[in-house]
C-alpha cells in the first residue's frame, strides 16, 4: 500500500521554497538575492502592509556606506535619488564652532522605512511570481525537524512548510529563540549599551547658525564632554533627523526629563545652536510633546550566536544573528553585507543547503564578532563620542602615519566603510595598533626613567 507523504517528500518535489520571518531591509534584500536564483520565497511580517504615518511611527534614518550599497548593487537594486541623500561630509557641532570633515563622504542617507518599502516595491516589480509578502503576520511557532511554521494574523492562523526558515526578525528574534529550545548547542549571548535614544526632529540644516548650502546634505553631530550625544543624518526635505543619545544614568537621563521646561533647558545647555532663538520663542510646536511621548530605547545590542545555522533548515540574517552597537554607524551595512555573503555562499553551493549553511557561518562569524566587539570599543556605552582615549588613539596613528608611513598604518576604523577590508582585518589592525602605542607609551616611560636616573646622578 502507498504510504502517505511526509512534508519532507512533499517539499522535495518542488521548488525550494524559503519563508522569510521579518520584512526589514534584511529580510527584503535576502528575498531579492534567492528569486534572483529561482527560489519560491514568502516574506512574513508583523507589520502593516500600508505605509505608516510618520506621526506614527519611529522614523530614523541610517547610513549606508560602501558595504551596505554594494550589497545592494549586486542584488541589482537601484534606489531612487528622491528616496536617498548623498552625503558630502560631516559638520562637527562643538562649543568652539562647527567643523567640516570628508567623514561620511559618499556614504547614502535613507529613512529605514523607506529601504524596506523600496526593497518590497522591486520585489514586487521583478519577481511576482517568485516572493510574497505577507503583512500583519508573526511568527508563533515553528518545527525545525518537521521544518512547518505557523503564522498567527487578523484572520486566524496559517501554517506553512519551507525548505530554508531564515529569521530576519531582529534582536529579539523568534527564530533564534526557537534554534535555542529546539537545536543542541545552540547559545546565544548579547551585552546592552547602557545609553538610550529618542528621534527628534531638528529643522532645516540650511536655519542652522553658520549653515552653508553644503550642511543639507552632510551628516551632523553635536557630541558633548558628558555623555550626551546628538546625530543627525540629513532627510531629503533637507531637514535633520536626530538621534537623541542620553545615559541610563548620570546628571541628565529620559527618566529625569519628564516636563517640555525639562526639554528647552536640555538643548539650551548642551545644544544651543540648533534652537538660537529658544529663549524668546521657546522650542517649536509640538517638538517637546513627541520627544516625551516617544518610549526611549536602547542604544544598542551586541549578539554573538555560536553558529547561525541549525542542520539543513535554518539560518540567521542581520540583526537577529549579529547585532552591533550603533556607535560605529555599521548595523545595517553589516546585515545587508551579510545578505550579500550568504546569498554568494548559497550560489556557490548549488544551492545545497547541507553545505552552504554551515560554510557561512565558517566564513561569515569571524567579521560579525569582531565588528561587535569593534563596536563596544569604539564609541561604546558611557564613551560614547566622548573616549578621550579613543581620540587620543586617533589623533597619535594621524600624526604616527604621516611621519613614519612605512612602519604605521592611519587608524583602523578609518577602514570601517572599505567592502575590500574584512571587519576581522580591522579587528586585528587595532590588536596591532594597541601593542605598537603599547611599546611606544614603554619606551617613553623607560626613557624618561633613564634621564631621570641621571640626573640623579649627575647630583649625588
Amino acid at each position: 500500500m502507498e504510504q502517505p507523504q511526509t512534508v519532507q517528500t512533499q517539499l522535495s518535489n518542488q521548488k525550494k521554497r524559503v519563508v522569510v520571518v521579518g520584512g526589514g531591509p534584511t529580510g527584503t534584500l535576502i528575498a531579492l538575492y534567492l528569486a534572483q536564483m529561482d527560489w519560491q520565497v514568502s516574506v512574513y511580517e508583523r507589520r502593516r502592509a500600508e505605509p505608516e504615518s510618520s506621526s506614527s511611527r519611529r522614523s530614523y534614518n541610517i547610513v549606508l556606506n560602501e558595504r551596505g550599497l554594494k550589497a545592494l548593487q549586486q542584488a541589482g537594486v537601484d534606489l531612487p535619488s528622491a528616496k536617498q541623500v548623498i552625503l558630502q561630509g560631516n559638520v562637527r557641532h562643538t562649543a568652539k564652532g562647527t567643523t567640516l570633515s570628508k567623514g561620511f563622504a559618499n556614504s547614502v542617507s535613507i529613512d529605514r522605512y523607506t529601504l524596506a518599502q523600496s526593497l518590497i516595491e522591486e520585489g514586487k516589480h521583478r519577481f511576482p511570481h517568485k516572493i510574497q509578502y505577507h503583512f500583519q503576520q508573526t511568527l508563533h511557532q515553528v518545527n525545525l525537524k518537521e521544518k512547518i511554521a505557523l503564522f498567527k494574523g487578523e484572520l486566524g492562523e496559517h501554517q506553512q512548510e519551507f525548505h530554508l526558515l531564515i529569521g530576519a526578525d531582529g534582536v529579539f528574534s523568534t527564530v533564534r529563540s526557537a534554534m535555542e529550545a529546539q537545536i543542541q548547542g545552540f547559545q546565544v549571548q548579547q551585552n546592552r549599551d547602557n545609553m538610550m535614544f529618542k528621534i527628534c526632529q531638528l529643522g532645516l540644516a540650511k536655519d542652522l547658525p553658520g549653515a552653508t548650502e553644503t550642511w543639507t546634505s552632510c551628516f551632523h553631530t553635536w557630541p558633548s564632554v558628558q555623555p550626551i550625544t546628538l546625530l543627525a543624518p540629513p532627510k531629503t526635505d533637507g531637514s535633520l533627523n536626530g538621534v537623541l543619545i542620553l545615559p541610563q544614568e548620570g546628571e541628565i537621563t529620559y527618566e529625569q526629563i519628564q516636563t517640555e521646561e525639562a526639554v528647552a533647558e536640555l538643548f539650551a545647555k548642551k545644544f544651543p545652536d540648533i534652537f538660537p532663538e529658544l529663549d524668546q520663542k521657546g522650542l517649536p510646536s509640538g517638538f517637546a510633546q513627541d520627544l516625551l511621548g516617544q518610549k526611549a530605547a536602547y542604544g544598542g545590542v551586541t549578539t554573538i550566536c555560536t553558529g547561525f545555522e541549525g542542520g539543513d533548515g535554518v539560518v540567521l540574517l542581520g540583526d537577529a544573528a549579529h547585532s552591533v552597537w550603533p556607535s560605529l554607524g555599521q548595523g545595517c551595512n553589516v546585515a545587508l553585507e551579510s545578505c550579500r555573503i550568504f546569498a554568494e555562499t548559497v550560489a556557490q553551493a548549488q544551492g545545497d543547503l547541507t553545505v552552504a549553511l554551515p560554510s557561512y557561518t565558517m566564513i561569515r562569524k569571524p567579521d560579525t564578532d569582531a565588528i561587535a566587539r569593534l563596536s563596544e570599543i569604539g564609541f561604546g556605552g558611557n564613551k560614547r563620542a566622548t573616549n578621550i582615549l579613543f581620540f587620543a588613539k586617533i589623533i597619535a596613528f594621524v600624526f604616527l602615519n604621516k611621519l613614519f608611513p612605512m612602519w604605521f598604518q592611519k587608524f583602523a576604523l578609518f577602514q570601517i566603510g572599505n567592502a575590500e577590508v574584512s571587519y576581522f582585518q580591522i579587528w586585528q589592525q587595532v590588536q596591532i595598533q594597541n601593542r605598537q602605542l603599547l611599546i611606544i607609551l614603554i619606551g617613553f616611560i623607560c626613557l624618561f626613567a633613564l634621564i631621570l636616573i641621571l640626573i640623579l646622578s649627575m647630583h649625588q
